[in-house]
Order: structure tokens, then C-alpha cells, then sequence
């Protein structure tokens, strides 16, 4: 599988494709595009509030925000256009489960737990590339390559926090890395008196990850929050057979909560990743680099329960990095968010969204995609 999917990854970045059917274009290199540990709230503000929200998987600290049990589940849904060397593409769509948690009290107890769900990278994407080679001294023998993927790297966390006091929360939490996705290779020849050559194989993903966080309130207007987290080589196995390695980032975040004023919550996040770490790894294909990133993500919070608001308003501005790429060009991408939220059956359930405008950009390709998220909590 490798000896095939390997030279044709390389053709498809020499020349334009087609591609549909995918997160993004920047998920073909790597491991594939990166997921968010980000709940609907979260991704309203940017991201800002990720290091603060219970009903995100960035800090576990943040889940001693849990008075009672809850159930979250989410849709989002991407409306994507692209050029990338001289192709394009519009109107493209997708719709995945970006997060999923169950959360809630040890009653009696200081202690909370976060069980949450997101994808780590997707892995999902659809390319064919044209050429014309030589075969056996026969000349302008026409190729067309499909390269094809469908599935995802997921993460499934299991959090507990602790209320040390009413101003002082810790939390940790393990991680476990798995998924799974159908690729395959074809290769149709014009004329068609050469047969199709076709590799098809189902790959398993698996890895480990732990992370501790901590959060501090220095003023009833002012809270603090870091975390630390850790992960493992993941594998990729095809067949029983591993066929690859690739070292996993630790990722370091610093976040602050200001409330100048009882109706307006500001946050920021700071995110880091040493994805610099699995360019040994992945340079065995001779074709991606890995860059570490930076994410920074601010936003606003306008009215809301503690405001004495029922729908509150949400603002929010990201910047970030992203890791891979076929040339020493490193990508980025800014985002531009807001959403909103409300609470019914006497504060049980309740329903979010989010809608974010995003810009990527770098090694040769342009990426332009909205990204509209629902989620629903429940609160038996």
C-alpha cells in the first residue's frame, strides 16, 4: 500500500487536482487536517473561552464547572471553496460530529468528570491527478491517479477536576487516540487496454495522551488558566501490519478571563504545539514538512445567565498556524466568529450555535469555508 500511495501523494502535489468529498485541502499532508477541542460556545468566541469553557476539552480544570450531570452533542456543517496550483473548486460541503461530551458532579464530593469526543485530525479527502508517462517504450500513455481517503483520527477524553476552593480549580485527564479510515489508490490508463491498478486498505489509528490543567481566580473580574498536555507516537497500522510512526506534539495554553463589566465576559487563549516533533517521522515520504504552530484565539461573551440574560451574544477573532505542508511555505488561517445561545425546559435544555467566517492561506493553495456548528445539551 505504502509503495503505491506514497509516489502518488507526490504527483498529486506536482500538479493540479480535483478534490471534493474533504475537511479541507490542507488535510491531505500529515496526519491530516486538525480537529479543535472546542465546544460550540468556544468556537463562537474564537476560541477565546476554550481554556474556560466546561463544555470544551481543552483544560481539564475547566470541567469543575459541572454542578450536574449533562449531555452535549453538535453538528457542524463546511461550505468550502479553494485554488490550489492552478485548480478550483466551489460549493463544496461537509458534515461532521465536531464534539460530543457527557459531564457532570460527584455529588458529595469536590469532584467533577468530562468524558468528550472530537476529532483529532480528519483524514477524509477525494483527489485525482492527470499525467502522461512512458510505459514500456510506449510514449503519451495517459494517467489518471485517484487518491482517496475516508475517515478520521478521533479523540476520546476522560477528565476529572478538582474544586480545591471556590477560586482555585486543578483537573487531568487521558487521553485515547484512535479511528480509523478506508484509503485507496487507482490508476485508470488512456487507452484502456492496460489494466487498472487499484490498492485498497483499511488503516487503524492509536496513540495515548495525558494533560493536567489548573485555573485561578486572582480577582472576582480576573481568572487565570494553563494546561499541559503530552501525547505518544501515533500508529497506523494496514492490515495488522504497522506501516508508520509519527511523534505526536505536547501543546502548552495560557489563558485570562476579564469581566469588566457583569453583562461582558472577554477571553483570550494562547496555544502552542511542537508539531516540529514528527518532522523525523514524516520526512520518510520525502514531502511534508511539520512546522510548530501558534493559536491565538479572542473573543466576547454579551449578556447570558450570569448577566441575567437569556441569549447571550458572542463575538470572537482567531489566528492560527497550521502544521503541515509540502513545501517550507507554512500555512495559517484567520477566522472570524459569532453565535449566540438559549436555555428552555426550566434551564434543562439548551441549544447554541456558532458561525465562523475562515481564511486559509500558504503553499500555493487559498482556502475560503464557513463553518456553521449546532449543538443541544441536555440536563436530566
Amino acid at each position: 500500500m505504502r509503495l503505491v500511495l506514497v509516489p502518488l501523494v507526490t504527483l498529486v502535489i506536482a500538479v493540479p487536482a480535483v478534490s471534493d468529498a474533504q475537511n479541507s485541502v490542507y488535510g491531505v499532508h500529515g496526519i491530516g487536517f486538525l480537529g479543535r477541542p472546542a465546544g460550540t460556545r468556544s468556537r463562537a468566541t474564537g476560541g477565546g473561552l476554550a481554556a474556560f469553557d466546561p463544555r470544551s476539552a481543552l483544560n481539564p480544570a475547566a470541567a469543575a464547572g459541572f454542578r450536574s450531570v449533562s449531555v452535549t452533542g453538535s453538528i457542524g456543517t463546511t461550505l468550502r471553496s479553494y485554488t490550489a496550483l492552478g485548480a478550483s473548486a466551489e460549493g463544496l460541503k461537509e458534515t461532521r460530529a465536531p464534539f460530543g461530551q457527557l459531564a457532570g458532579w460527584i455529588r458529595g464530593t469536590p469532584v467533577s468528570f468530562s468524558i468528550t469526543y472530537y476529532p483529532y485530525a480528519e483524514r477524509t479527502y477525494n483527489l485525482v491527478t492527470r499525467d502522461t508517462i512512458s510505459v514500456r517504450g510506449d510514449d503519451g500513455i495517459e494517467v489518471s491517479d485517484r487518491i482517496s481517503s475516508d475517515g478520521a483520527v478521533a479523540n476520546v477524553g476522560g477528565a476529572l477536576a478538582v474544586r480545591v476552593s471556590s477560586r482555585f480549580s486543578v483537573g487531568a485527564a487521558l487521553h485515547l487516540i484512535t479511528g480509523s479510515a478506508e484509503a485507496s489508490a487507482v490508476r485508470t490508463f488512456t487507452p484502456d487496454n492496460y489494466l487498472l491498478a487499484v490498492e485498497e486498505v483499511k488503516l487503524g489509528f492509536s496513540g495515548l495522551g495525558f494533560s493536567v490543567g489548573a485555573m485561578v481566580a486572582l480577582h472576582p473580574r480576573l481568572t487565570l488558566a494553563a494546561n499541559l498536555r503530552s501525547d505518544t507516537r501515533l500508529e497506523t497500522v494496514a492490515d495488522s501490519v504497522r506501516i508508520s510512526r509519527v511523534q505526536l506534539p505536547v501543546t502548552a495554553s495560557a489563558g485570562i478571563l476579564f469581566i469588566p463589566h457583569r453583562v461582558i465576559q472577554w477571553a483570550t487563549t494562547v496555544t502552542r504545539q511542537s508539531w516540529s516533533d514528527a518532522a523525523g517521522d514524516l520526512s520518510a515520504s520525502g514531502i511534508v514538512t511539520a512546522f510548530d504552530t501558534w493559536e491565538v484565539g479572542s473573543g466576547f461573551e454579551i449578556g447570558g445567565a450570569a448577566a441575567g440574560s437569556r441569549i447571550p451574544v458572542r463575538l470572537g477573532f482567531r489566528y492560527a498556524q497550521l502544521p503541515f505542508s509540502p513545501t517550507d511555505d507554512q500555512p495559517r488561517e484567520l477566522g472570524l466568529s459569532l453565535g449566540s445561545g438559549v436555555n428552555f425546559a426550566s434551564d434543562r435544555a439548551a441549544m447554541e450555535f456558532s458561525v465562523e467566517r475562515i481564511f486559509r492561506k500558504g503553499a500555493g493553495a487559498d482556502e475560503r469555508v464557513w463553518y456553521l456548528t449546532f449543538s443541544v445539551t441536555l440536563r436530566p
